[in-house]
């Protein structure tokens, strides 16, 4: 499941369900979230932020460790900068899965998997707005 979130972990968006046993940055490109998304990769800033199985798929992501050397103290830096800011989007799958439907394993027909998924997105966009009109 792709999620996309802002930096107050709240859920923005999903992707499609995807079959199978995916690479992240494989998964990112088939749920059609990078298309929806192009104009907010990392080109004249930070953008979309993920972790490091999306190298290579657009977003910023924290720097790998060289073979047989160490990340910069600049790097290393980077990159706890940016864990800290992705730490939203793992509060927002938090809040996702707290949904009992996605929690507990999806075990109904999976042709009507994508419907429940959105259903539960709009409403987990709509939780997270109306928490911050109280």
């Amino acid at each position: 499941m792709q999620v996309i979130a802002d930096l107050h972990g709240r859920v923005v968006d999903v992707g499609d369900p995807v079959n199978g046993a995916r690479h992240d940055a494989a998964a990112f490109n088939i749920s059609g979230i990078a298309e929806r998304w192009a104009g907010h990769m990392a080109e004249d800033g930070p953008g979309m932020l993920a972790d490091c199985g999306y190298q290579g798929a657009g977003p910023t992501t924290p720097y790998k460790k060289p073979p047989g050397g160490d990340l910069t103290d600049v790097r290393k830096t980077c990159n706890y900068k940016i864990n800290r800011l992705r730490a939203a989007v793992e509060r927002a799958i938090a809040h996702l899965k707290n949904w009992k439907i996605l929690k507990t394993g999806y075990h109904r027909i999976m042709t009507d998997f994508p419907d429940v998924l959105r259903t539960v997105t709009g409403l987990e966009i709509f939780r997270a707005t109306a928490v911050g009109f109280e």
